[in-house]
C-alpha cells in the first residue's frame, strides 16, 4: 500500500461559520496504479491533491504514505499544477533548477538531471528558452519535467490539460501513459484531478468519484479496459455514461 487516507476531513475557517470542504474520506491507492479523481466543481478534488502533497493538513483524520503517517510536505511527490506555475523571468532550465536546488541536490547532479528529463518531454533546444516563448502545451512539459525531475515515487497532477487545446492535450496524454509506464523512471503511481470524464476514462486504472459538499468519495471505479482506449469505444463510453450519470445526481 503506498497511500492511505483515514476519515480524512478538511475545514476551512472562515469569518463566518467553518466551511466543511472534505468529510471522511478514506481512500487506499496501491503503488504502480493511475488513480483520477473526477467530481463537479468546488466538491474538494484538488483539496484532496493538496492533502495528500502535504500542502494542507486533514482537520481530522491521517494521511499515511507507505503506512506512515503524513506530516508536513511529502518529499517523494511531485506536483504538477493547471496554470502552470512557471516563473516568467527563469529559462525552462532555471525553473526546473529551482526545484531541484529548493531540494538540495548537488548544482551538477541537478543539472544532468533536469537536462534528462528535458529532453524526456520532448523539449530539447528550448533549454534557453522564456516562459513567454512557449506555447501552452510546452509550458506544461516544462511543468511535468519539473516534477518527475525531483525523480518522486508519487506524481500528483491538478487539472493538468484543461488549459490546452483538445489535439495538444491528446498527445499530452498520450506521452504521460508512456512516462508512468516507462520503468527507467522513479515514479510508479499517478493521481490526477480531472473534470474530464473521457479522459478519466482513457488513462486510469481507477476512477474516484467525490461528490457532494461537503465532498464524499461517492464511489470508485476500476477500469479494466486494455489500452489506448479510443474515445469511440463502445466499452468507453459505457464507463464515461455511468460516471456521468451518477456524478449528474451528486
Amino acid at each position: 500500500m503506498l497511500l492511505r487516507l483515514e476519515n480524512v476531513t478538511k475545514i476551512y475557517k472562515t469569518d463566518g461559520p467553518p466551511a466543511t470542504i472534505l468529510a471522511d474520506i478514506n481512500l487506499r491507492v496501491d503503488s504502480g496504479r493511475f488513480v483520477c479523481l473526477v467530481g463537479q466543481s468546488g466538491c474538494g478534488k484538488s483539496t484532496t491533491l493538496r492533502l495528500i502533497n502535504g500542502l494542507l493538513a486533514p482537520s481530522s483524520g491521517q494521511v499515511y504514505f507507505k503506512e506512515q503517517p503524513q506530516a508536513g510536505i511529502n518529499l517523494q511527490c511531485g506536483m504538477v499544477f493547471q496554470n502552470f506555475a512557471l516563473l516568467p523571468w527563469m529559462t525552462v532550465s532555471q525553473n526546473i533548477l529551482l526545484a531541484l536546488e529548493a531540494r538540495g541536490i548537488d548544482r551538477q547532479k541537478a543539472k544532468k538531471q533536469a537536462a534528462f528529463y528535458i529532453d524526456k518531454v520532448g523539449l530539447d533546444g528550448f533549454e534557453d528558452a522564456y516562459p513567454r516563448e512557449l506555447s501552452g502545451g510546452m509550458k506544461q512539459r516544462v511543468g511535468i519535467a519539473r516534477a518527475l525531475a525531483v525523480e518522486p515515487e508519487l506524481l500528483l497532477m491538478d487539472e493538468p490539460f484543461s488549459a490546452l487545446d483538445p489535439l495538444t492535450s491528446l498527445n499530452l496524454r498520450e506521452e504521460l501513459l508512456d512516462i508512468w509506464a516507462d520503468s527507467n523512471l522513479a515514479v510508479s503511481t499517478v493521481i490526477m484531478v480531472t473534470h474530464n470524464i473521457e479522459e478519466a476514462v482513457q488513462l486510469a486504472d481507477s476512477i474516484v468519484l467525490i461528490g457532494g459538499k461537503p465532498g464524499k468519495i461517492v464511489q470508485q471505479f476500476d477500469v479494466t479496459l486494455p489500452r489506448p482506449r479510443p474515445k469511440s469505444d463502445p466499452a468507453v463510453l459505457r464507463y464515461v455514461d455511468s460516471i456521468f450519470s451518477l456524478m449528474a445526481e451528486c
